[in-house]
């Protein structure tokens, strides 16, 4: 059975289910429903009714991180998380701040606003809304990022899953027409430089300028 991926690829946290495949290089589909409109079965495997689940021929499971753990285990090859006990606690604990965190504040006050509103809805952004993130809500999150990434390079040396958990939300962020102040965060800004042009992360914005329709 082939890997299927349930989840609309611009959603944070099927990008990082996508860039763990791409990154192990293993074949799969994606099938890109939401939770609004999901398959008949899509409970079965998903019981919270949420993206990104994933199916193959061993098992159905649901929830972006649990998903990434198990395609570690099952295809450790190349790896996403890393081998030292100490780095490997610490790319978790990334993960699990931008899938909460900075999920929180690039999601529904700013890429929903600005994209899915418009795209989906059709309806205008609340600009008052996202400004009042932009302000007061994001900027700690960013100072605390611009205080944990890499000096050069990336998380683990290569590609970690933090950096795919980073990545997925800023990506949304830029979607959205927002980058950090490289004045105000030189190591994160330049950091997502070096991010956004390695070609797993090139080849998805490629992708998601399809979905836009850009």
């Amino acid at each position: 059975m082939n890997t299927i991926v349930y989840g609309v690829p611009l959603s944070p946290f099927v990008r990082k289910v996508l860039l763990t495949l791409d990154r192990k290089k293993i074949d799969y589909t994606n099938i890109p429903v939401t939770p609004m409109e999901p398959p008949e079965d899509f409970l079965a495997f998903s019981p919270l009714g949420k993206i990104p689940a994933l199916r193959d021929d061993k098992l159905a499971i649901s929830d972006s991180s649990v998903i990434c753990e198990y395609l570690e285990d099952r295809y450790p090859d190349p790896p996403v998380y890393p081998h030292s006990m100490i780095e490997h606690a610490r790319a978790r604990w990334i993960e699990e701040y931008c899938d909460t965190k900075l999920a929180e504040v690039t999601g529904p006050p700013l890429f929903f606003e600005r994209v899915i509103k418009r795209l989906l809805l059709e309806h205008e952004p609340d600009e008052e809304r996202v400004q009042r993130n932009l302000n007061e809500t994001l900027p700690p999150v960013l100072t605390y990022l611009e205080s944990q990434v890499p000096d050069d390079h990336f998380f683990n040396g290569g590609l970690s899953v933090a950096d795919f958990a980073v990545g997925s939300n800023m990506l949304n962020a830029r979607h959205a027409g927002f980058q950090p102040d490289a004045q105000l965060y030189p190591r994160f800004s330049a950091y997502l430089q070096r991010l956004f042009q390695h070609p797993l992360f090139a080849a998805r914005i490629d992708a998601d300028a399809k979905f836009l329709g850009e």
